[in-house]
């Protein structure tokens, strides 16, 4: 996930870890938290797997220097490979999604319309989980304000599923004219 948001980062431009580290953070918000700490063995494995090169330069500050990261012609291979791939089902689907979303200037339509129609099918077999849970639910031996409180938690899923469906359709009309 997070190599898969580097290597796009670098198919715009080169970037120094610092730069690296504020857009991932703005990316995934205030909910985590984004640390050099994680930013820089990130850059070291990837430069050791040939997929970016690393260069110290001099800091516009005057102090120490700083790492930029450039993409290599394997990494940009990589780079298509991991927007192709299958998403996993686990907790870091909707963060995946919306790397590969912000990536889209990067791929061509093809591959464009085929995440977007994955992520449509992964929406509707959640959709179809949530109706069966919501159907299940009476069924559980919990007491009557648990569930009620269940029910409108549901909803609340079901409300964000179909926000999430409408703007696929939107989006693959879009993308289809």
């Amino acid at each position: 996930m997070y190599d898969l948001f580097v290597l796009g980062q670098l198919m715009d431009e080169s970037m120094s870890g610092y730069l690296m580290q504020q857009i991932l953070q703005q990316l995934v918000g205030r909910n985590r938290k984004i640390s050099f700490g994680m930013i820089y063995p990130l850059f070291k494995r990837l430069s050791e797997a040939g997929y970016i090169n690393l260069v110290e330069e001099q800091s516009d500050n005057g102090n120490r220097p700083k790492k930029v990261a450039s993409i290599t012609k394997e990494g940009r291979i990589r780079f298509k490979e991991l927007m192709e791939q299958v998403v996993p089902l686990n907790p870091n689907l909707e963060f995946t999604y919306s790397v590969k979303f912000r990536n889209f200037h990067q791929v061509d339509l093809k591959l464009r319309l085929k995440i977007l129609g994955d992520y449509r099918n992964y929406l509707l077999e959640n959709q179809n989980l949530l109706k069966q849970q919501f159907h299940d639910l009476p069924q559980t031996n919990i007491s009557q304000p648990d569930l009620e409180n269940a029910k409108w938690v549901i909803d609340l899923d079901q409300m964000k599923t179909k926000a999430a469906l409408d703007w696929v359709e939107k989006a693959l009309k879009e993308f289809e004219k």
